[in-house]
């Protein structure tokens, strides 16, 4: 590998924590806890498969943020943003 792939998958992995939240702080837990909701879960399994849209891909995201949300929620802390998201056809 060159110097130059070298740097860009360092950056490239560098970058890929940015903007989560870190440590063992609420937002983090709800995070990784959105992750094992049933409902996630499950669009995950039914997205592997070819030919996912942009309404699987809507869906995926919105059972995510809700399942987040929801933990957020239980733990007291006040959810972001307060608009639907633009669903994509």
């Amino acid at each position: 590998m060159t110097r130059l792939g070298v740097w860009l998958l360092l950056l490239v992995l560098g970058g890929c924590g940015l903007g989560e939240p870190a440590g063992n702080s609420p937002e983090a837990e709800c995070r990784r806890q959105a992750y094992d909701d049933p409902t996630v879960k499950h669009l995950t399994i039914e997205n592997l498969g070819l030919g996912t849209g942009p309404s699987a891909t809507y869906d995926y995201k919105k059972a995510l943020r809700d399942a987040n949300d929801a933990c957020l929620r239980q733990k007291g802390i006040p959810v972001q943003g307060g608009v639907e998201p633009v669903r994509q056809y």
